[in-house]
């Protein structure tokens, strides 16, 4: 049997999903957690806290009705409409500069290599 996603005013907020999110493991504050942006979402505010994913879906995957929140479209927007972190704005920066997210690489510049 295929389970379809559900938008996010189908939350009922339970905080499932705050017990496999990496972003919320790390920072352990309610504001970067799946649940609050599902708040968020069912009231139509969009903020910061939307950059603060990684898109893992381990939200999805744990909660029990299947919800998702759509980080990229709403990050899409936001952007749409001027909003977006320091940090995304040097991003998209260097992806149309240099083709990647890291900017300039120098030439001798060495990369590390985190596998054998």
């Amino acid at each position: 049997m295929v389970v379809k996603n559900k938008d996010a005013g189908n939350c009922n907020l339970c905080g499932v999903c705050n017990l496999t999110c990496p972003v919320y493991k790390v920072l352990q504050k309610e504001s970067a957690g799946p649940r609050f942006k599902a708040f968020l979402t069912k009231k139509q505010e969009y903020k910061e806290v939307f950059f603060l994913c990684t898109q893992c879906t381990a939200c999805v995957q744990s909660c029990p009705a299947r919800i998702n929140i759509e980080h990229l479209s709403i990050r899409a927007e936001m952007t749409k409409k001027g909003f977006e972190t320091p940090a995304n704005k040097i991003m998209r920066e260097n992806i149309k500069h240099y083709g990647n997210p890291f900017g300039e690489i120098k030439k001798g510049r060495k990369i590390k290599q985190y596998y054998t």
